[in-house]
């Protein structure tokens, strides 16, 4: 099986093509893997593969095509083949995770190396389960320093999966909040499967940022694992002009780290430099922020023209949580820009919890005295009665009918609430 692995990767490295699951997304020379799952059967479309020149087809489907690899468990094969490649990878590995921004986190951490000139991978996009896992393994460079992926979990357990497919050299808790708390007991629980990071077998040093009682925390974590708390040390936020500066004492050395885009992204600075700086030694830290974070990964600012009129959509429509939602609903509200109207997703798996936290959401929006609202989802639904001056939908197909009405006085739209609402369907609409 060693040799298989061995051709599979030569051949890849040979085309420079990808590992894809999806025969929509082939490109000639690329290599796909059938996967059989309760919705689909990929061995069906092993034809499809061919016709777009794929180099390889591994699939569970004997014939006499040399272009195709018989497998008789593609998950197995699957699971054998990142442990082969991990195992020959002589980079140091960087797994991320969090209740929120993990894919800024690691595209900030990603362009930092980089622009150090440290060959660096990072996993594709946003896919932190272990199927994405499984997919960005496949696809890493050997050759680099370092590769840096994130990982998400929604059930307990979850983590410890992640960890023993990847097992890390360095690990980041970006932060632990609610986030998907209706899949755990309670939030220590939540919190004892986020640490779960740090059970790699192969960990050197690991950082937590965390904002509540720590006590609790300490007792879980080893020597090599530090904590701190970011809010402490960004107290003191300057604002000059258009951004934001803040400067704070490490270990008697002073710094400074300016944003253009607010706390959130000087928060991310800060993690990030803390977080490097305990294991790269060589490295130019002065820029501890890269715009391409944001643009690459989530937050984007997409601009579009309707009514031949400029309109700007701020595009957090793949996840929320009740953190991040309230948060983010802070920060875009102390923008200085008019005609907004916020289009506000409902938030998932949070439980017996889940009325107390939306309510906490309408409460919140009132109290800001905010005016153009469009709630999404049956979790926001239930509460159309309590609060008549927002719009109140189920799904986002009437809120574009009402966004066409109002568009006259609109000039930015935000949108953020958990992925199963499709938000996103919503922007492409008007964006193409």
């Amino acid at each position: 099986m060693q040799k298989i692995y061995k051709i599979i990767y030569d051949l890849k490295s040979k085309y420079n093509s990808n590992i894809v699951f999806d025969t929509r997304l082939i490109k000639e020379n690329d290599i796909f893997i059938s996967l059989k799952t309760d919705k689909n059967d990929g061995n069906l479309y092993y034809k499809d593969a061919l016709k777009k020149k794929a180099s390889l087809v591994i699939v569970n489907v004997k014939t006499n095509n040399s272009k195709l690899l018989y497998v008789k468990d593609s998950q197995l094969f699957i699971i054998k083949f990142c442990k082969y490649i991990l195992n020959n990878y002589k980079g140091k590995i960087i797994a991320i995770t969090g209740s929120v921004g993990k894919t800024t986190f690691k595209e900030n951490i990603y362009h930092i190396l980089k622009n150090n000139n440290f060959k660096t991978y990072r996993s594709y996009k946003n896919y932190n389960n272990i199927q994405g896992l499984q997919f960005s393994i496949m696809n890493m460079h050997l050759n680099t320093d370092y590769s840096v992926f994130e990982l998400g979990i929604n059930i307990s357990n979850e983590m410890t999966k992640l960890i023993k497919t990847l097992q890390p050299h360095y690990c980041l808790v970006t932060g632990i909040e609610n986030s998907h708390i209706g899949n755990f007991r309670n939030f220590n629980h939540l919190i004892d499967n986020k640490l779960k990071i740090f059970k790699s077998k192969r960990l050197i040093s690991g950082l937590i940022n965390y904002n509540y009682n720590s006590h609790y925390i300490e007792s879980k974590i080893d020597s090599n694992v530090h904590l701190i708390n970011v809010d402490n040390l960004k107290k003191h936020i300057l604002k000059r002009k258009k951004k934001y500066v803040v400067n704070f004492i490490l270990n008697k050395n002073r710094y400074s780290i300016e944003s253009f885009r607010g706390t959130f992204c000087i928060n991310i600075a800060i993690i990030s430099f803390l977080f490097l700086k305990t294991f790269v030694k060589k490295i130019n830290l002065n820029i501890f922020f890269y715009e391409e974070s944001i643009i690459n990964s989530r937050g984007n600012e997409v601009l579009t023209y309707i009514k031949n009129k400029k309109v700007i959509f701020f595009d957090h429509s793949y996840n929320a949580s009740p953190y991040s939602l309230n948060k983010q609903i802070l920060i875009f509200n102390q923008r200085n820009i008019k005609q907004k109207v916020y289009i506000l997703g409902a938030m998932k798996e949070l439980g017996v919890q889940s009325d107390f936290f939306h309510l906490q959401i309408i409460e919140l929006v009132t109290n800001l005295n905010l005016k153009k609202i469009i709630f999404i989802g049956e979790e926001f639904y239930k509460f159309k009665k309590k609060s008549n001056n927002f719009n109140f939908y189920k799904s986002y197909m009437p809120a574009i009918k009402y966004l066409n009405k109002e568009f006259d006085s609109i000039k930015n739209v935000f949108v953020m609430g958990s992925r199963s609402n499709q938000l996103d369907r919503l922007i492409k609409q008007y964006v193409k």
